[in-house]
């Protein structure tokens, strides 16, 4: 008599914890392999004084605010953004009162000329259910002197310009990375994957037809060998490419050619990355550039939440 397997709510919880345990292990392995030799300088900016940004997932900085960040909430928040100063004092709480926050997961911004644009990635997929991702794209609320000196937070409601639906192919898995590719004016999503993640694009939209809506479909363009990637960034001139873990960071650079083109990012992405450690910040899901670009901002999940600046652990500025 054959005998079938029987499964209680125990055994799987049991199995499912001893995955993570291992999974850990391994990782915390391959990071130790890999971490760079170069000693990177971690600097604590401010504690976000704001008790409602309690899971700050996503931040960028702000381009007509000058010494300013966006940041806003992961899951079980309403669909919201905060603009805090580098004291950590929350300027403005702007609500986007026609959007969604199903899992907000990270924010990028457009820059083009003095114009700018916020992308507020709706892409997490914990459950693996969903048939697409959302991006709302807003211009960016600028504010004037006096508000942003006010001791008083203002409260702004915006209406974004438009909301991209965005597939995959083979289906939505999880993501929680978004940038801005300006050199190739498009998007790069990068997956969240246990040992590795894909990485696509999808071309930056127009503003200027009036649409509402649009869907698109992604490509992928490569595989970043970054586990668990929680967020990301792309310097200005398109040509580096920052992601984060838990704990650590992941430079990539791509080169230009004697003709001066710029390299693929799937030619990029398969050379080995400048490795780094973030700290012991607890729960890093969120990073961006610094003006220069010599350092990056990370906050973490956890409440209270710190900003501290990184200072990247290789000279971007003769290469």
């Amino acid at each position: 008599m054959k005998r079938h397997l029987s499964f209680t709510p125990r055994v799987v919880l049991v199995a499912l914890i001893l995955t993570l345990i291992v999974n850990h292990f391994v990782q915390s392995f391959l990071f130790a392999q890999r971490e760079s030799n170069a000693n990177t300088v971690g600097k604590q900016i401010a504690i976000l004084a704001d008790e409602a940004i309690n899971e700050s997932s996503g931040i960028v900085r702000s381009h007509t605010n000058p010494n300013c960040f966006w940041t806003h909430n992961d899951s079980g928040d309403k669909p919201r953004l905060f603009l805090v100063n580098r004291d950590g004092r929350t300027v403005a709480r702007v609500g986007l009162s026609k959007a969604k926050a199903i899992d907000w997961e990270d924010i990028a911004i457009h820059i083009v000329g003095d114009d700018a644009h916020l992308i507020i990635g709706d892409i997490g997929g914990n459950t693996q259910s969903r048939k697409h991702v959302t991006l709302y794209i807003l211009r960016e609320p600028k504010l004037t002197a006096d508000d942003l000196n006010r001791e008083v937070t203002l409260d702004l409601p915006v209406d974004f310009e438009l909301e991209m639906e965005v597939a995959f192919p083979g289906g939505v898995t999880n993501y929680e990375s978004i940038a801005v590719d300006h050199s190739s004016h498009s998007i790069l999503f990068v997956e969240k994957g246990n040992f590795s993640g894909r990485v696509y694009t999808v071309p930056l939209p127009s503003l200027l037809d009036d649409k509402p809506r649009v869907r698109v479909e992604a490509k992928q363009v490569g595989v970043a060998p970054v586990p668990m990637a929680t967020a990301c960034d792309i310097s200005a001139d398109g040509r580096s490419l920052v992601i984060i873990s838990y704990n650590i960071g992941f430079l990539f650079r791509r080169e230009i050619s004697t003709a001066g083109e710029i390299e693929s990012w799937k030619t990029a992405l398969e050379r080995e990355p400048a490795v780094f450690s973030l700290g012991r910040l607890r729960q890093t899901e969120a990073v961006c550039f610094s003006k220069d670009e010599n350092s990056i901002f990370v906050t973490s999940e956890r409440a209270p939440t710190p900003l501290v600046e990184i200072e990247l652990p290789v000279d971007r500025s003769g290469k």
